[in-house]
């Protein structure tokens, strides 16, 4: 048998072997980054899939377990585990409700917001901005109000994530519940996170924050369940349901947020001061 014949005989074989092999290389994904600029240029890839698909969803809710890690007032470490529900409708609606260590509500309805502290039987109001990026800005800056899930909020949440001065990415692929995840770990001024992305639907299924630079909070642990990205929500989800026999209480703004007032207006009320 001549060479050109068992030339033409393996040929087909070994053309449908080579397509094997390069599909199966194909299915593995993107080829393992090895230095840090391809490790953070790939996290960095899958933070803008997961802003993508989260922000460009005009409604969504999501259940998050939480574990906060506080320094309390005495200086002794202490954590506050709780429940949360978030719902969103942008530009300018979100809701949440909070169970455990913790037993409040925070609506915001495109003019103010509203929180009640079931523990306490207090609540609060505050006008707030026009749309929910700015309200978020302002809860933060304001009142140093910090929600995890903030972040994810934001119409384009990897301006909220990722900075000119991120360094880290991509750290490898793990199971979580049953679904496989990019393990995200980044760091930041004041702050090194970490995040698991599920690698099929793109949604956050894990996060890690840890603050060097804040003397109270000092590490956060979140698990995200049950993202809907679609949700039928009711018409009066948005409005505030205040219990008739509990307190009104100011929400006191960031003193350094006050002494920047009072130099550019004197006369400007405090926030708090205003009900909706």
């Amino acid at each position: 048998m001549s060479d050109n014949h068992l030339l033409r005989r393996w040929a087909p074989l070994v053309v449908t072997c080579a397509i094997a092999v390069v599909g199966s290389a194909c299915n593995r994904g993107p080829a393992t980054p090895r230095t840090d600029a391809e490790r953070l240029a790939l996290g960095k890839q899958i933070i803008d899939r997961t802003s993508a698909k989260v922000g460009s969803a005009q409604t969504f809710s999501v259940k998050t377990h939480e574990v906060r890690h506080v320094t309390d007032s005495k200086g002794q470490p202490r954590q506050d585990t709780f429940e949360r529900e978030t719902i969103v409708r942008r530009p300018d609606r979100f809701y949440t409700t909070t169970t455990g260590d913790r037993q409040n509500e925070t609506w915001y309805d495109g003019v103010g917001m509203t929180v009640v502290v079931h523990k306490d039987k207090v609540f609060g109001q505050a006008r707030m901005p026009e749309t929910l990026d700015k309200t978020l800005d302002a809860m933060h800056e304001r009142y140093g109000v910090a929600m995890p899930l903030a972040d994810f909020m934001y119409s384009s949440p990897a301006k909220a994530l990722i900075s000119d001065t991120t360094t880290g990415g991509w750290v490898g692929r793990e199971t979580i519940d049953g679904q496989e995840t990019d393990h995200l770990a980044f760091k930041d001024k004041g702050v090194n996170w970490e995040v698991w992305v599920a690698t099929g639907d793109q949604v956050p299924k894990k996060a890690i924050a840890e603050f060097t630079e804040d003397k109270r909070l000092r590490k956060v642990e979140v698990v995200f369940r049950e993202w809907n990205l679609a949700p039928q929500i009711a018409s009066d989800r948005f409005t505030p349901k205040v219990p008739a026999d509990y307190e009104g209480i100011a929400i006191v703004q960031r003193a350094r947020v006050l002494r920047n007032a009072k130099a550019e207006n004197p006369a400007a009320p405090t926030a708090g001061s205003e009900k909706k």
